[in-house]
């Protein structure tokens, strides 16, 4: 299994973090390489979407369950593509929130597989992590 995170400070509180990350159809708007969001059911812990993602011209497609959502903690995990877990952890600190993005992965394949996701995955995921913390900062900050 894989891991990459990030953090970041954003300018709002936990609260406005956690429902920007249960607006799970405006993800393809900060979250890089997602494509797109589709046959949404639910809102909060329990919701269920379809999703398609492109990374370095591959292009792959899967479900995600939401596994918890309050203002310190949004746990989802993703089946097909590449199973994960991302798990976002929302602290307080000041009048911002730090929050913080662990992803688990597991690249499908061989030996092969796991030497490119060493070599070329994981950095790109790195990057995305970095990029869409940003843009969700961005986002969410444009608002207030």
């Amino acid at each position: 299994m894989s891991h990459v995170e990030g953090s970041i400070n954003i300018n709002v509180s936990p609260k406005i973090i956690q429902q920007a990350l249960e607006a799970v159809e405006d993800a393809p708007q900060w979250a890089e390489y997602l494509q797109s969001v589709s046959e949404v059911k639910g809102r909060g812990a329990g919701c269920t979407y379809q999703w398609k993602y492109s990374q370095k011209g591959i292009s792959f497609s899967g479900q995600t369950k939401i596994l918890e959502s309050t203002p310190g903690r949004f746990v989802m995990t993703t089946l097909g593509g590449i199973p994960s877990t991302w798990t976002w952890t929302m602290l307080p600190f000041g009048d911002s929130t730090e929050l913080r993005l662990a992803i688990e992965y597991t690249v499908p394949g061989s030996v092969f597989g796991k030497i490119a996701d060493k070599l070329i995955v994981e950095r790109e995921n790195q990057k995305a992590i970095t990029n869409g913390l940003a843009a969700l900062k961005k986002r969410l900050e444009s608002k207030k």
